[in-house]
C-alpha cells in the first residue's frame, strides 16, 4: 500500500514570488511490519528588493521513520531466508509458536516471519534540515554578483530490540537493547561574479568567477547497548538502564569526522553569430583529507560546438533541417572522496583496546591502552579522470525528428583504493586509501525522438541507446595483480579485477560436463583428488568435471579463469507517450542485453551444501546413472556431495538480460468547461503500474539487481552483479489524482 499526497500554493507579483508545498509518504513494504514514511514540507521565495538587488531561500524540512530493514544484506535479507527454509517446516508450530531449523535436519536458516514479527517496534528515524540562502546584486549593467549558502543539518536516532530466536538451529542468542543518536552539519558557501555582455549582435561572451567553501562531518555520534532484558517484547522496558550491566555493554561516542573543501573556478562562455560555441572551465580544489603537499588539484575542461545548420553551404536543406550542431569536449574532474576524514595520519584508537605487547616489559598477558588503530598515507592525492567526448545534434521537419549520437573516451587514473598490506602490518587496523590503478571506459550513447500530431492525436517517442566497454588498464606495478570480491561461502572469491579485464568479472571454474565414467574419473581427478583407483573413482562419477584450461593434465587453481561478466553490451530504454483528447497515455521499457549475475542462491537450492529448501532443478535435472543426460544441468543426487557446489564457477553464472515494462500510465483530464463552474483550474485522474512484465531467462528474483550489500563502506563495485538473494523490483499500482484551484 502506497499513498503519497501533495499540496502546494504558489503565486506573487513583480515585487517577489512565493512557492510553498507540504507532502506525506507512506509505502508499506512486501515484507511484512516493514515500511517507509516521510513527512516534509518546503518553501522556495524570492524577492526583487530593489531595481539591482535580488534576494531569496530554498529551505526543505523532512522527517523519514523506517524500520532498518536492510535490503541486500547478504545472506541475513527475508527474502534470503527463503531460499535456506525446509519446504516443509511451517511459520508456526502445533502450539502456535513460530518454527524453525531447531529440528535436526532442517539446516539452519532463521524464519523470516518471526524475525519480522519481533522486530516490528524497531524504528530508525531521520530529521534533515536542507536548503539554502541567496543574493543577487547588480553591480553594473553587464555584471553581477551572486552568493549562495547552502546547509544540511540531519539527526538520526535509531531504537532497536534484537530478541531471543528460540526456534533456530544454532543457538538462541541473547537479547540485546541499542539506541544510538547522531547528528551532522554541513554548508556550503559559494561566490560568483558574472560579466554578460553581447557585442555587435553576434559576439556572446559570458564570464565567470567564483569561490566554493564547504565543510562537513561537523557532529558527533552516540551508542548505547545493553543485554539480558527480562521482558523484552514489553517496549517499555527498551531503555539502556533496564539491561544487564555486564562485560559486554557498549557505550561508545565518537566525532563524525570534519573535513573541508576550498575551491577557486572560472568559466567563459562565448559563441559567434550562434554558429561558433565555445565553453572553458578551470577549477582549483583542495580538501582537507590528503596531507598539505598533495591537498590540491586543479581540473580543466572546454568544449567547442559548430551549428553546421548557420552556414551558408547549408542553404539548400533548410525546408527539412532544423538544426545540426557539432560538438567535441575535453575535461577533468577530480574525486577525493575516502571513507577517512585523515586518510594521510596514523591514528590510535579513540577508546582503550587490548594488546600483548607491555611496555612495563611482561609479555604474560594481554594490557589495556590505546595502540595503533589506522594507518596512514601522506602520498595520498586527487583520484583523476580525463575524458574526451565527440557527438553531433539534429532536428528535422520542425521538430519532428530529433538525433543525438555521442562517442566518449574516459580515463582514470590514480584511483582511491585501499592499502593492500602484508599480514605482518596486523590485519585489525585499518588501512589508508592510496592511489593506484587506472581504469578507462569508452561507450557511444544514440538517443532518438519522434513527436507529432494530427487531429485530436499526438505522439512522442524516445529510443536510448547505450554502449560501453571497461578495461582496467593497471592496478599494480605487476601485471597479474588483483582485487578480489564478494567472498561468500564459496571456496575462492567470485569476482576478480585485474589487468585487462572489466571491473568485477567473475571467475571461477568452468563446468565442462560431467564425469560420465571411471575412466574420464582416472583421466582428469577431481580437485584435490590424486591417488585415485577404480574402485574408488566410482564416487564421482555423475559430478561437475571443471576444465583444464592450462592443459597440465590435472585440476588445480591455475585452472580457475573468466566465467562471465555483470557488464552489459547494450542498454536501451523506450518511452512512448500518446494522447487523445482528454486522455493520455505513457509507457516506459527498460532492458539491458548480454551481461550475466552470479546467482550464489543455487549455492543453498541446487546442491547438497545445506539442509533446507531445494529446486525442481535438483529433481528434474541432475544426471542419472543409465539415463540419457543431455539435457542434465546438476551433478548426481548425493547427499554426500560437498564438491560440485562448493567452488565458484559456472554453473552459477546465468544470462541475465531482461526486458521491462516499467511504467505505465493511464490518465483522464477533466474538461475546463466541466471544471471551471466548481473553480477548479485542473483535474487529473490516472492509473499507473510499475514494473508490470519482465522478459528474462533468468532464474532468480530479479535481473535488475546490482550488487549484493556485504555491509563494507566501499567495495561495491568488486561484488558487481552477485545476487545473494536480495529483494526484487516489486510490481505495483497506483491511483491518483492531481488538481489545481
Amino acid at each position: 500500500m502506497i499513498q503519497n499526497h501533495q499540496i502546494g500554493l504558489s503565486g506573487g507579483t513583480e515585487k517577489g514570488q512565493y512557492n510553498l508545498s507540504a507532502n506525506y509518504f507512506k509505502q508499506d513494504g512486501t515484507v511484512i511490519d516493514s515500511y517507509y514514511q516521510r513527512y516534509q514540507v518546503r518553501a522556495n521565495t524570492s524577492f526583487n528588493v530593489r531595481d539591482w538587488l535580488r534576494v531569496g531561500e530554498n529551505l526543505t524540512y523532512a522527517f523519514t521513520k523506517d524500520n532498518g530493514l536492510s535490503a541486500n544484506g547478504a545472506e541475513s535479507n527475508p527474502y534470503s531466508w527463503t531460499y535456506r527454509a525446509s519446504p516443509w517446516v511451517p511459520v508456526y508450530d502445533i502450539a502456535g509458536n513460530f518454527a524453525g531449523s531447531k529440528f535436526s535436519g532442517t539446516g539452519n536458516f532463521q524464519n523470516p516471519v518471526a524475525n519480522q514479527v519481533r522486530n516490528k517496534d524497531n524504528y530508525y528515524t531521520r530529521n534533515r534540515i536542507f536548503g539554502n540562502l541567496w543574493a543577487e546584486a547588480d553591480i553594473f549593467k553587464d555584471l553581477t554578483f551572486r552568493t549562495n549558502f547552502g546547509i544540511d543539518y540531519t539527526n538520526r536516532y535509531y531504537y532497536r530490540m534484537e530478541k531471543k530466536n528460540p526456534e533456530f538451529s544454532e543457538s538462541m542468542g541473547q537479547n540485546n537493547f541499542e539506541e544510538q543518536s547522531e547528528f551532522n552539519y554541513r554548508w556550503v558557501w559559494t561566490n560568483t561574479l558574472t560579466y554578460n555582455k553581447t557585442f555587435n549582435d553576434i559576439h556572446k561572451l559570458t564570464v565567470l568567477l567564483g569561490t566554493e567553501a564547504i565543510r562537513d562531518g561537523l557532529g558527533r555520534k552516540l551508542t548505547g547497548r545493553r543485554y539480558n532484558y527480562l521482558f523484552e517484547d514489553n517496549t517499555n522496558s527498551w531503555v539502556l538502564n533496564m539491561g544487564e550491566n555486564n562485560n559486554q555493554r557498549l557505550a561508545n561516542s565518537e566525532y563524525k569526522g570534519e573535513f573541508a573543501l576550498f575551491g577557486l573556478f572560472g568559466r567563459v562562455d562565448y559563441s559567434f553569430n550562434d554558429k561558433y560555441l565555445f565553453t572553458g572551465i578551470i577549477r582549483r580544489d583542495g580538501v582537507s583529507r590528503f596531507s598539505k603537499s598533495n591537498r590540491y588539484g586543479v581540473f580543466p575542461s572546454a568544449s567547442l560546438g559548430w551549428r553546421i545548420s548557420q552556414e551558408d553551404f547549408m542553404e539548400s536543406t533548410r525546408d527539412w533541417l532544423d538544426d545540426l550542431k557539432l560538438r567535441v569536449g575535453y575535461g577533468q574532474t577530480g574525486n577525493s572522496e575516502v571513507p577517512r576524514i585523515t586518510n594521510y595520519a596514523m591514528e590510535l584508537a579513540t577508546y582503550p583496546k587490548r594488546s600483548d605487547y607491555d611496555l612495563n616489559g611482561q609479555n604474560n598477558s594481554t594490557t589495556t591502552g590505546f595502540i595503533l588503530d589506522k594507518y596512514g598515507n601522506e602520498d595520498t592525492k586527487w583520484e583523476s579522470t580525463e575524458m574526451w567526448n565527440v557527438g553531433v545534434d539534429a532536428t528535422f521537419l520542425n521538430g519532428k525528428f530529433n538525433i543525438g549520437a555521442e562517442w566518449y573516451w574516459k580515463k582514470t587514473t590514480d584511483m582511491l583504493i585501499e592499502a593492500q598490506y602484508s599480514a605482518f602490518a596486523n590485519p585489525e587496523i585499518k588501512k589508508p586509501y592510496i592511489n593506484f590503478g587506472d581504469i578507462k571506459n569508452t561507450g557511444v550513447d544514440l538517443n532518438l525522438n519522434y513527436r507529432d500530431s494530427k487531429g485530436d492525436w499526438s505522439w512522442d517517442v524516445s529510443l536510448n541507446l547505450s554502449h560501453y566497454k571497461n578495461e582496467v588498464l593497471r592496478i599494480s606495478e605487476s601485471d597479474d595483480a588483483s582485487l578480489w570480491g564478494a567472498g561468500t561461502r564459496l571456496d575462492g572469491n567470485v569476482t576478480r579485477t585485474t589487468k585487462g579485464h572489466a571491473i568485477s568479472e567473475f571467475y571461477g571454474y568452468k563446468v565442462n560436463g560431467f564425469y560420465e565414467n571411471v575412466d574420464e574419473v582416472l583421466a582428469l581427478p577431481p580437485l584435490g583428488q590424486s591417488g585415485l583407483n577404480a574402485e574408488s573413482a566410482k564416487a564421482w562419477v555423475g559430478k561437475f568435471k571443471f576444465d583444464d584450461v592450462d592443459k597440465d593434465g590435472k585440476l588445480t587453481e591455475r585452472d580457475r579463469t573468466f566465467i562471465g561478466s555483470p557488464h552489459p553490451d547494450l542498454i536501451a530504454g523506450l518511452n512512448a507517450t500518446v494522447t487523445w483528447k482528454n486522455w493520455d497515455f505513457t509507457m516506459f521499457w527498460y532492458s539491458t542485453i548480454g551481461n550475466d549475475l552470479f546467482n550464489n542462491t543455487k549455492y543453498f537450492t541446487d546442491f547438497w551444501m545445506f539442509n533446507g529448501n531445494k529446486s525442481e532443478r535438483m529433481r528434474d535435472q541432475s544426471w542419472t546413472p543409465g539415463a540419457d543426460n543431455s539435457n542434465a544441468i546438476l551433478p548426481i543426487l548425493d547427499s554426500n556431495d560437498g564438491y560440485s557446489g562448493k567452488f565458484s564457477n559456472s554453473y552459477y553464472v546465468e544470462n541475465a538480460s531482461f526486458l521491462r515494462l516499467k511504467n505505465v500510465v493511464l490518465g483522464y483530464t477533466l474538461p475546463k468547461s466541466v471544471l471551471s463552474k466548481v473553480g477548479i483550474q485542473n483535474l487529473r485522474l490516472y492509473v499507473q503500474a510499475e514494473n508490470l512484465l519482465t522478459i528474462t531467462g533468468y532464474s532468480g528474483l530479479d535481473p535488475e539487481y546490482t550488487n549484493a550489500d556485504m555491509g563494507k563502506e566501499s567495495g561495491g563495485d568488486l561484488q558487481r552483479g552477485v545476487d545473494m538473494g536480495g529483494w526484487p523490483s516489486t510490481m505495483r499500482f497506483l491511483f491518483g489524482v492531481n488538481f489545481a484551484f
